[in-house]
């Protein structure tokens, strides 16, 4: 019996093999669907930000001007006055603005007590406006690094590069940016991003790259950094909010600008080869899927090919060959080892950057026959061993009483016949009706071929199930019924869907009446209050109590340990709880010891 299947199908997994490869990149074009969506919306913030991505994507931007005019703002917000300001001066609608705007700009400059966010929008409103800035270039820069004193945080650093950028003063920016690029915070050794997430990463580093790219200076990010920055992008590249795709944009690009920034290695549509298929595509592309800078194709090269069974060498050196009209496209030829299935590690370089990705070569597995056979239990005289080819069945009824057992045997064998062991082999056996079943495991022998032993009377479904990794190969045999009968009833049964489990639990027992409950919980609390009764007509002693250290901290302990049993009740867990009495109960039982022993130090004294 024939039949095709896919042999050690796995997923391919890239695995990096330094700091400059990435695992993906930012699907630029479902970001810009969102920007459009929201070009045109009657949100001024949804609109400022998706006037703004679009720009930075070089897409042409739909008339707003008429959206602009009836858009809801504060006139006194400065914030609210920045966002029109801007999305006029992008979109060339200055005139859909009411002059009284100005105001806001002008009364946040006045302030004396202005934090840096409110500057920042101040004067970038003035520029949208086409008014400059009346700060002096030199006093400002003071007045901005005092501020800064009071909280440098990232986000604060942010706003006065953006104001030196437009001042001038960009050589102060160069200076501080090293500085400010070390304060990110650090994801599990994977990733860099700054206080504030997304909104506050993307600003700084896009703010320090036009910055450096104005004073013809390198990006100041080590290749580590870049690409711990760039891992913190891809985390985010879910994001579905015009302000969420624009800033995203605006980080990613800034750091795929950059001459030597991270790019990104993985594999393009399938990832296995086949008899029929022996070629592996893989994309080749920077952070937001552009091809990679001055990369030339012929540095695109396998540089080793390993098979993962018995560590062999199957390639070394083979160039990839990129694909007519599709600069990002690079092919890998597999020829040579198509009919060697498995799993391969290729070691993959792109000029200077490097990683590895698993690939699967694929076969077809093939049981042509199976041996029936009937002995004894106890094995006493050899089986009568009957071959059965596909697609052919029993030409006669199997006879066995209680005392004997059915063997199957059979091979596995690929397409050149040559024998192949599976990591799984069962069968499954099954009544007529397919109303009972039993699940066999079937083991190896030294000719490998997997045999089991059944003993059962009556007609029955033999299914055999061989697996390899994520492999599920079934193939269907039968005694006593035809194939086309069994294959059509096994499709009902056992490769549809199993019939829906139903469970009702026991409903819970009716709860006593409030009376009842009322009742027993004054009779639990009835020894505490004889307790307080007996307390207040007897009158605490305190004479005799021992103002000791020990003592005071063994009552002190035990009173925190009855305590914590309250807090147990209440919103403690048992295993919180454990972790806080076992210092309290070594506190208390040291004390209490010490405690003891200073009572029978006191009695033993002579009064």
């Amino acid at each position: 019996m024939y039949l095709n299947a896919l042999f050690f199908l796995l997923l391919s997994t890239l695995a990096l093999s330094n700091g400059n490869t990435l695992q993906g990149t930012i699907d630029v074009q479902r970001l810009q669907k969102i920007l459009q969506d929201n070009v045109k919306s009657r949100d001024l913030t949804a609109i400022y930000y998706a006037v703004r991505g679009l720009k930075q994507l070089n897409v042409a931007i739909p008339d707003v001007c008429e959206v602009i005019k009836i858009l809801n703002y504060d006139v006194k917000n400065i914030e609210q006055v920045f966002y029109l300001t801007n999305v006029a001066a992008l979109t060339n609608c200055q005139n859909a603005v009411k002059p009284e705007v100005l105001g806001a700009a002008t009364v946040v400059l006045d302030k004396k007590d202005a934090t840096l966010a409110e500057l920042y929008y101040a004067v970038y409103t003035l520029k949208a406006l086409g008014k400059g800035s009346i700060y002096d270039k030199e006093d400002a820069l003071k007045n901005l690094i005092q501020i800064l004193k009071k909280d440098d945080s990232p986000a604060n650093y942010g706003y006065v590069f953006a104001l030196c950028e437009h001042m001038g003063c960009g050589g102060w920016t160069a200076t501080h940016a090293e500085g400010v690029i070390l304060s990110a915070d650090e994801s599990d050794g994977k990733a860099l991003h700054f206080e504030g997430g997304l909104p506050v990463t993307s600003f700084v580093l896009s703010t320090i790259a036009r910055t450096y790219k104005k004073l013809n200076k390198p990006f100041p990010l080590t290749d580590e950094q870049k690409y711990k920055f760039a891992e913190y992008l891809l985390s985010r590249r879910s994001v579905n909010t015009p302000k969420g795709a624009t800033l995203l944009l605006e980080g990613a690009t800034a750091i795929a600008d950059d001459v030597d920034s991270p790019i990104s290695i993985m594999i393009k549509g399938k990832k296995y080869i086949t008899s029929e298929v022996d070629t592996i595509e893989f994309s080749i592309t920077d952070l937001i899927g552009r091809p990679v800078k001055n990369l030339k194709p012929e540095e695109v090269i396998a540089q080793s090919g390993t098979r993962l069974a018995d560590d062999v060498v199957v390639l070394s050196k083979q160039p990839l060959n990129q694909k007519p009209n599709e600069p990002t496209t690079f092919i890998l030829n597999l020829n040579k080892i198509k009919a060697q299935y498995g799993l391969y590690k290729i070691a993959l370089s792109a000029g200077s950057k490097t990683t590895n990705v698993n690939v699967a070569v694929l076969g077809e597995i093939q049981v042509t026959t199976v041996e029936v056979g009937i002995g004894d239990v106890d094995g006493t005289t050899s089986p009568k061993v009957t071959t059965v080819t596909y697609p052919n069945k029993l030409g006669e009824k199997l006879q066995a009483d209680h005392m004997q057992k059915v063997s199957l045997k059979f091979s596995v064998r690929d397409k050149w016949n040559k024998p192949v062991l599976v990591q799984q082999a069962f069968v499954r056996v099954a009544t007529q009706d397919n109303d009972q079943e039993t699940i066999f495991v079937a083991e190896p022998d030294n000719a490998k071929a997997y045999k089991v032993e059944l003993r059962f009377r009556g007609r029955f479904l033999a299914q055999y199930i061989l697996g390899s990794n994520c492999l599920l190969f079934t193939m269907v045999w039968v005694f006593g019924i035809g194939p086309r009968e069994v294959l059509r009833a096994a499709g009902k049964s056992y490769r549809g869907p199993l019939p829906e489990i139903a469970h009702i639990f026991r409903s819970p027992d009716a709860r006593p009446p409030r009376l009842v409950s009322d009742v027993f919980a004054c009779a639990c609390a009835a020894p505490l209050l004889l307790l307080l009764i007996l307390w207040a007509k007897l009158r605490i002693n305190l004479s005799s109590f021992p103002f000791t250290p020990s003592a005071l901290v063994f009552h002190l302990a035990l009173g925190a340990s009855l305590g914590l049993y309250a807090v147990l009740w209440l919103q403690l867990s048992m295993f919180e709880t454990m972790r806080y009495l076992l210092p309290l109960g070594l506190i208390t039982f040291l004390s209490g010891h010490r405690l003891l022993r200073r009572l029978v130090q006191d009695k033993a004294q002579p009064r």
